[in-house]
C-alpha cells in the first residue's frame, strides 16, 4: 500500500481544481485550522508578486485556515517543484487542528526568511485563487472578509493574466456548483 502524506494547503493550492492541475488527482481530507499563525502575502514569489506564507508564531487567537489533501510521494516532488523548494519556500511540519477537533501531524510551505518582503502585493488573479478556495471550502465569513480586504495589483504580463484569469473562470464554475448542492 503506497503510504500517504498529509499537505496543508492554505494559499492558491486551496481549490482542489488548482491542485489537482498542478500534481493529479489527490483526496481532500479535512478543513483545518493552524491555530498561532498568521496569513500574510509577502513571499516573493518568481513572478516578482506577493505569495502567500504562514507567520509562526503569533498571537494565540490568530489562525490560518486550510485544507488538509492526502497526497503521495510523487506529488509532493511535483508539488516541491511548483512551490520552488529551496529557492522560496521550505518545509514546515506542524499540527493542525482538523474537523472533529482532533491534531494531525502535516507538512506545509513556508518562505524562507531571505524570500519575504512586506511590501510585496499579489496579482489579482493569485489572490483570486486564494479567495476561490476559502469560498469553496466555507471559511468562516470573518477569514473571508479578512482575505477580500488584501490589497492586489494587476499583473502586467497580459497573456500570463489571461491564462490564469480563464482557468479562474472554470474554478468558479466548481465553486457555484457545489454550493448549489
Amino acid at each position: 500500500m503506497m503510504r500517504t502524506l498529509n499537505y496543508f494547503a492554505y494559499g492558491s493550492n486551496l481549490h482542489p481544481l488548482r491542485l489537482k492541475a498542478r500534481i493529479g488527482d489527490c483526496q481532500l481530507y479535512s478543513v483545518a485550522q493552524l491555530e498561532g499563525a498568521r496569513l500574510c502575502f509577502h513571499k516573493v514569489g518568481l513572478d516578482a508578486s506577493g505569495k502567500c506564507d504562514i507567520e509562526l508564531p503569533t498571537q494565540k487567537d490568530s489562525t490560518v485556515w486550510g485544507a488538509v489533501y492526502q497526497i503521495s510521494q510523487e506529488q509532493k516532488i511535483l508539488l516541491d517543484q511548483h512551490e520552488s523548494l529551496g529557492k522560496g519556500y521550505q518545509i514546515l511540519k506542524t499540527k493542525v487542528r482538523v474537523a472533529d477537533q482532533q491534531y494531525l501531524p502535516v507538512f506545509t510551505y513556508q518562505a524562507m526568511t531571505e524570500f519575504i518582503d512586506s511590501r510585496l502585493q499579489p496579482f489579482d488573479w493569485y489572490h483570486d485563487y486564494v479567495t476561490q478556495g476559502v469560498s469553496f471550502h466555507q471559511f468562516p465569513a470573518a477569514y473571508r472578509t479578512m482575505i477580500q480586504a488584501v490589497k492586489m495589483i494587476e499583473d502586467p504580463d497580459q497573456s500570463r493574466s489571461a491564462r490564469h484569469h480563464l482557468f479562474l473562470r472554470e474554478l468558479r464554475k466548481t465553486i457555484e456548483a457545489k454550493l448549489a448542492d
